[in-house]
């Protein structure tokens, strides 16, 4: 019941998320004349300010929502008012993302399923010990509502969110992820992904497990700066001493500009990455300069506290990283131009 009822939310979100990217992109792509923009910006800017507002009433909802699900399952917060968050989680997710911040779907869809979760266990009035079942539940069905990979789901929920400590655990986690995602498949019967041809290159073994090797150093690397500056910036974002509606206006505008110019690279940047995977440019100094502005922008947006994931925007960094291994690899002749994707993959 948890996963039905939470995918009958969380996947209209993801809805709701792709046709207001597309109407942007849209207006972006039809070359609308200057004045056009003014009361657009104008729209956009009263939308966070409001989304702003929303957070400052209830600071439940700020960000992914992951470190807030995490703290209601282990009993260190409890969802007052459950019902009233997660409209305005729904909401405020879907509007920051809609006026072109770098935002994922990931962290909201799992605070969305543990508020349904907790929705449950109010009206069933079910023992206190069961009801973290009930929040983990929704945590993974939100996720797998998200991405339609159930399993996916709830082994992650299990490893960074619970930590398995009881079969069920596992057991509600899974059954409420197949029933959210089995709803996902029905809304989203094609997953975009699978037009991506992974070819893997034909090396030796050895080979390969040097290639991966390095790959993970570089990932690690350039991982932990990430998060390095992504706690950095949250930390002085605060301290920044400008009123808040200043603030969100830099952040507009920063992503209005990179409408203007790369809409794909916005609300998240997954359209950017899947057009990279199924061909793009080739060009390494190009590539690296979308990907190195799309960390700014990342970091920016996440750190505002608006709600919103990090976690596409993350995988579409490592894509982009991914392929400029790639692309160097090809120029030296160690793999062929169409394993490009499978090393993005990786």
């Amino acid at each position: 019941f948890v996963g039905l009822l939470t995918g009958l939310v969380a996947v209209p979100y993801h809805y709701c998320l792709y046709y207001f990217f597309n109407l942007r992109s849209e207006f972006f792509a039809s070359r609308p004349e200057w004045y056009w923009h003014i009361p657009l910006f104008l729209f956009f800017w009263a939308v966070l300010i409001f989304v702003s507002w929303l957070v400052m009433k209830m600071p439940l909802i700020t960000g992914g929502g992951i470190p807030q699900t995490r703290a209601a399952i282990n009993g260190r917060i409890t969802y007052k008012h459950p019902f009233i968050e997660l409209v305005s989680k729904f909401f405020g997710g879907i509007l920051s993302v809609s006026a072109g911040l770098s935002l994922g779907r990931e962290g909201p869809s799992v605070q969305i399923g543990s508020y349904v979760g907790c929705l449950v266990a109010r009206w069933t009035r079910i023992l206190r010990g069961e009801r973290k079942q009930l929040l983990a539940a929704g945590a993974g069905a939100g996720l797998a509502a998200a991405f339609a990979a159930p399993l996916a789901s709830s082994l992650l929920v299990i490893e960074s969110i619970e930590r398995f400590d009881a079969p069920k655990t596992a057991i509600t986690t899974i059954l409420a992820g197949v029933v959210a995602g089995a709803i996902a498949n029905m809304i989203f019967p094609i997953n975009p992904y699978h037009e991506i041809q992974a070819v893997a290159p034909d090396l030796t073994f050895s080979l390969q497990i040097k290639l991966f090797l390095l790959f993970a150093v570089v990932v690690s690397i350039f991982g932990k700066f990430y998060s390095l500056l992504m706690l950095y910036v949250k930390r002085i974002y605060p301290a920044i001493k400008q009123p808040e509606y200043i603030k969100l206006l830099g952040l507009l505008v920063m992503a209005y500009i990179i409408s203007l110019t790369l809409t794909d690279l916005t609300g998240g940047g997954e359209q950017f990455l899947m057009e990279q995977a199924l061909g793009g440019t080739q060009s390494i100094l190009w590539i690296t300069g979308m990907m190195l502005l799309h960390v700014v922008f990342t970091v920016y947006s996440f750190s505002s506290g608006l709600p919103g994931g990090s976690f596409i925007p993350t995988l579409v960094t490592g894509g982009l990283l991914g392929k400029i291994c790639a692309l160097l690899l090809v120029q030296h002749g160690v793999i062929a131009p169409e394993n490009i994707s499978y090393v993005m993959l990786i």
